[in-house]
């Protein structure tokens, strides 16, 4: 593979950034998953992607670029992140939850956002989704197998 800098095409091995050498080896391969998904014949199937902390060492701008060839591509993308949310022009819509926790309490807080292209916001969930009871908890059976 070769990627195209100051205007020559220079093998994608050479001397370049960490964030160059994951662009240069990851755009082929979503290319090939996207046509893969294109000749399965249905176009309403999803076209997932799965990425995981896929832009360490990739700069601001060239993350943005890749989000929206990702777009361009057709692909639905799943992908967990330190730190980012995926909010650039390039990007046309993204559903975004949000995961904290708090040391000592046993949940995940989940957030949910949602970019549509130019603004990223809040989602509020129905007060039916907004607290989920804690499972109960089942005694162990008794010496003779029997649950009470």
């Amino acid at each position: 593979m070769q990627r195209l800098q100051d205007g020559r095409w220079r093998p994608s091995d050479g001397p370049a950034s960490g964030g160059e050498q994951v662009l240069a080896a990851s755009v082929p391969l979503f290319a090939a998953a996207s046509a893969h998904y294109r000749s399965a014949g249905n176009p309403d199937a999803p076209r997932i992607i799965t990425l995981d902390e896929a832009f360490a060492g990739v700069d601001d701008t060239a993350r943005a670029d890749y989000l929206g060839l990702l777009a361009q591509f057709d692909l639905d993308v799943v992908m967990t992140s330190e730190r980012e949310w995926a909010c650039y022009p390039q990007v046309p819509g993204i559903g975004i939850s949000h995961l904290s926790r708090v040391a000592g309490v046993d949940a995940v807080l989940v957030t949910s956002f949602r970019w549509d292209g130019r603004t990223r916001h809040p989602v509020e969930r129905p007060a039916s989704q907004s607290v989920v009871p804690a499972p109960r908890a089942v005694p162990p059976p008794d010496q003779d197998g029997l649950f009470p």
